[in-house]
């Protein structure tokens, strides 16, 4: 039986052997408004192929669908559901790829899109398809499923991890396996302190970052735009850093692709308790700094973890941390902070409104 820890980290350790369940004249069931799977030869649809644990399902479900499937005279491995959304895509829609990076085999991988352009994993032209590439996948193994196909046989592996609730020992291979064969690269620049901003993103919920990313820029940081570098210049710099700055969520996930003994900073930006980076930090053996940059002076607001918006600023939590590995402020930067923390209260204000009633309304 897997191993429980305890209350502090709050999420399921497996260390036992992942397993797989191989199924015969199987069909695979491309995603149709988040249900697909694997169904057997009799109808009866897999539990294994669900994107679920602990009674809670993210993705899968059986569904009767419009046309006969093809048939292929094939055994494919199922990787599951691959969604459009880098996050999501890297940190949890890996969850299957322990097998198909331990076991030698010949079989192609099958998998079902989800809000992803078609083909996007064997595109190399795309970070989807350049991150299978680092994996050692060639483009030609990969099968995306957009109309049921029965194969003769579908191998499902176990997941070997689930959002915030369930994390097993081989789960961080997969960042391992990219780290590894990025290393091999040269040409591409190392810094030793970086400060992985989110303010050159298109769609930035964040209010304040400028002035706490100027603190950390005074301080020696390198400031790294992620979202404008290849993926492979992303990871080398990622696995290459001694120290990692960034707010809390996808930007501090890649910490899985760091090495032992690197040392992260996380900038708290809502008072919300995110499990997967306590996994992840767990499984990667890093014990991260925490600072509270948020201020929310609304009740429901952020809406909630993800849609924002996010009212960040130099707070008194990040003072005392800069303080205390040496950094003193000027007056200057003094009044700075607090002309911007008043403009942004305003601007803040505006879009609680904006989003609630316009951009998120119902």
């Amino acid at each position: 039986m897997p191993e429980r820890n305890g209350q502090e980290k709050g999420y399921t350790r497996k260390t036992d052997a992942l397993q797989i369940k191989t199924i015969a004249d199987a069909t695979i069931l491309p995603d149709r408004d988040g249900r697909g799977g694997v169904v057997d030869r009799e109808g009866h649809f897999a539990a294994e192929s669900l994107y679920a644990y602990d009674g809670v399902s993210l993705w899968g479900g059986d569904y009767v669908p419009e046309q006969e499937p093809e048939r292929v005279d094939e055994t494919v491995v199922f990787i599951g559901q691959m969604r459009g959304h880098w996050g999501n895509f890297l940190f949890d829609c890996m969850a299957r790829m322990w097998y198909v990076l331990q076991e030698e085999h010949p079989y192609r991988l099958a998998y079902c899109g989800v809000q992803m352009q078609e083909n996007a994993l064997s595109d190399p032209g795309t970070s989807y398809g350049r991150f299978m590439e680092l994996l050692g996948i060639a483009p030609e193994r990969l099968i995306e499923i957009v109309r049921p196909v029965r194969f003769r046989e579908v191998i499902i592996p176990e997941l070997s991890v689930f959002p915030g609730t369930l994390c097993a020992d081989g789960f961080t291979a997969v960042y391992r396996r990219a780290a590894e064969n990025v290393g091999r690269m040269s040409g591409m620049p190392v810094y030793d302190k970086i400060y992985l901003t989110r303010r050159q993103m298109a769609s930035c919920k964040e209010l304040g970052e400028k002035e706490i990313e100027a603190i950390f820029c005074r301080m020696g940081y390198t400031v790294i735009a992620p979202e404008r570098l290849p993926i492979e210049e992303q990871i080398y710099l990622f696995s290459h850093c001694k120290e990692m700055v960034s707010m809390e969520g996808t930007a501090s996930h890649n910490i899985l692709f760091a090495q032992d003994g690197t040392k992260q900073i996380i900038l708290r930006k809502q008072n919300y308790l995110n499990t997967r980076q306590i996994m992840y930090n767990d499984m990667m053996g890093i014990r991260p700094d925490y600072i509270d940059i948020f201020y929310e002076p609304y009740r429901g607001f952020p809406l909630n973890h993800d849609a924002g918006p996010f009212y960040t600023g130099v707070t008194p939590a990040l003072r005392r941390y800069v303080n205390r590995r040496g950094y003193r402020f000027t007056l200057g930067e003094n009044i700075r902070a607090a002309a911007a923390r008043i403009g942004n209260f305003f601007v803040y204000t505006l879009k609680c409104v904006y989003y609630k009633y316009w951009l998120y309304r119902k």
